[in-house]
């Protein structure tokens, strides 16, 4: 069983504290159905802890059989882990302070014989990368003892993205009642300005349903979640779109996006979304 590694700097270590952050809200459902996916912030609780609450709640009332993070590296992999390029945990799951987390194995297992060019059983990154742990806490709050399976990506080009999507359907396939869970963020540390642009960019490529890898190479978004979110764009089942519920920046929430912030600071969007029938 892994160790928690996140907890005080993301969100509370004591777990009465951590009970009464991730509490179940009111219930507003909009994804009603299954297979579906939820796109959630990636930051401290004490900076997106309503937004995350906003993101779950609207998805509270689907009863999935199996929960899939998917997360992102803010880093290249080592190049001794080529080629893979999407990484999950080893072991039987994680202990955080709200209690045990348990990893969907055989779906794991299955998935590294199948994908084994893509994806490799790696524990390194998950220590280093917050995004994932983060989430479960939530995760057990409005889902229960449900079975995760979190994942890491980092972003490459259209095979990849192809591959990956393959394996997102394989996952279907397998647990159709599954709910992917997007822990990323809309754009990048920028000036108030250009991140305004770039998440607008990006919030009409989810909303359209278009592909995001050339916007990408554009240079025209930044999002750390862009693997992710492309491949989910590339599945058949649900609406192609996505819907945007709220959004929050400098630990405000908005309904809808300005074309700046009156800041000199760089700042990062968060955002909460659903993909599925609704």
């Amino acid at each position: 069983m892994h160790k928690s590694q996140h907890h005080t700097i993301f969100y509370p270590a004591d777990q009465e504290e951590l009970a009464s952050a991730c509490r179940v809200r009111e219930s507003k459902p909009l994804l009603t159905k299954l297979p579906g996916a939820l796109l959630v912030p990636h930051a401290s609780y004490s900076g997106v802890l309503e937004l995350l609450h906003t993101g779950f709640s609207v998805s509270a009332s689907v009863k999935p059989e199996l929960v899939v993070v998917l997360g992102s590296l803010h880093q290249e992999p080592l190049e001794d882990d080529a080629p893979h390029f999407l990484f999950a945990p080893s072991g039987e799951g994680i202990s955080l302070p709200n209690g045990p987390v348990l990893f969907a194995q055989t779906i794991r297992d299955s998935l590294v014989a199948k994908f084994g060019q893509s994806l490799s059983i790696q524990d390194s990154y998950f220590i280093e990368e917050s995004c994932i742990e983060l989430t479960l806490p939530m995760v057990t709050s409005y889902f229960g003892s449900v079975p995760v399976l979190p994942i890491l990506s980092c972003s490459r080009g259209a095979k990849e993205s192809k591959s990956y999507a393959e394996l997102l359907e394989n996952i279907v396939s397998m647990v159709p009642n599954t709910l992917f869970i997007v822990s990323a963020n809309l754009n990048a540390l920028l000036p108030s300005p250009l991140a305004c642009t770039q998440t607008r960019s990006l919030i009409e490529l989810l909303e359209t349903g278009k592909p995001l890898l050339k916007a990408q190479k554009e240079k025209a978004i930044s999002s750390c979640g862009i693997a992710s979110l492309d491949a989910l764009q590339r599945q058949k089942w649900g609406l192609s779109t996505w819907k945007f519920i709220a959004l929050a920046s400098q630990g405000a929430q908005y309904a809808s996006l300005p074309d700046t912030i009156d800041t000199k600071e760089k700042i990062v969007w968060h955002g909460t979304a659903i993909k599925g029938e609704m």
